[in-house]
């Protein structure tokens, strides 16, 4: 029993000591704030006034900076292959599951607190823009958001995020290399999981419903959204005035109840989860 709880302290300390370890590394990189604070402000901003002041918008734009999370993560832990952090690390023996765990907390919180910069930011926006009925539409929605899928989405989206991450900076040896993908990943996801273009613009056909299915975040982003609806996942509503009536999903329905989600959220992070520990390199090859 003393080993145990022995055992039990060290494995706490450690994680603690990596959480701060992961921590001052995420506050000194100029990047994360670009990533996941600036750049998301800005196409907040742009894409809130391209839709015509839309106030549910905003929502998912506050989804952005959980989505930048790949764009930010992926070369630090590639810059930390190539330098002695890492190397620190892997003398201690500590386990990469550890290590993976504390990068993904980290990470975690991170993404939530900036998800709640840009959704207040766009809240201001929205209550600043919008007038008349378009401002009372605005505060309904407020009465009619399924809050236990809102937070439980969220958390589905940067750990995804995290996770995308943590597998490609494990695999790669060189920033500039890894690069090119990740921006290829993460416009991708930006653009056809649903949250910087509405699922009524781009899921206009069966194919591209049936390939988006690759997509991790697809899956927790049709949740958020669900959660946002305040329908059910087939409801018909107007939702786009310049189209016909749909569900909020497009002319497609990619699901239609929310087990589907949430299941396919859990098995797209149990596999990159262990993928990753599996291919994680603590080294860069030179």
């Amino acid at each position: 029993m003393k080993l145990n709880n022995f055992n039990f302290k060290n494995q706490s300390s450690i994680f603690k000591n990596l959480n701060l370890l992961v921590f001052k590394s995420f506050v000194k990189d100029s990047r994360n704030y670009v990533f996941m604070i600036i750049m998301p402000i800005f196409l907040t901003t742009i894409f809130f006034y391209v839709f015509d002041k839309r106030g549910a918008t905003v929502f998912s734009y506050a989804l952005l900076p959980c989505l930048t999370i790949i764009t930010s993560l992926t070369p630090s832990i590639v810059e930390w292959k190539n330098s002695v952090f890492l190397k620190r690390i892997d003398i201690t023996g500590v386990k990469k599951s550890m290590f993976i765990a504390s990068v993904w907390f980290v990470y975690l919180l991170a993404g939530i607190v900036c998800y709640l910069i840009i959704l207040v930011y766009g809240l201001i926006l929205a209550s600043v823009s919008l007038k008349g009925k378009d401002f009372i539409e605005f505060q309904h929605m407020f009465s009619t958001i399924k809050y236990g899928y809102l937070v439980f989405s969220i958390f589905l989206v940067c750990i995804t995020s995290i996770a995308i991450a943590t597998f490609l900076g494990g695999l790669a040896n060189a920033p500039g290399a890894i690069q090119g993908i990740v921006m290829i990943v993460y416009f991708i996801t930006m653009f056809l999981s649903g949250v910087m273009l509405p699922p009524q613009l781009i899921y206009s056909s069966k194919v591209l419903v049936i390939a988006t299915y690759l997509i991790p975040h697809k899956y927790c982003v049709f949740l958020y959204l669900h959660a946002m609806n305040p329908g059910g996942w087939k409801d018909i509503v107007e939702i786009m005035p310049t189209q016909n009536p749909m569900s909020f999903q497009g002319a497609y329905n990619s699901f239609t109840q929310s087990w589907q989600p949430i299941i396919g959220s859990i098995l797209a992070l149990i596999l990159l989860f262990i993928t990753t520990i599996k291919t994680f390199k603590w080294t860069a090859k030179r």
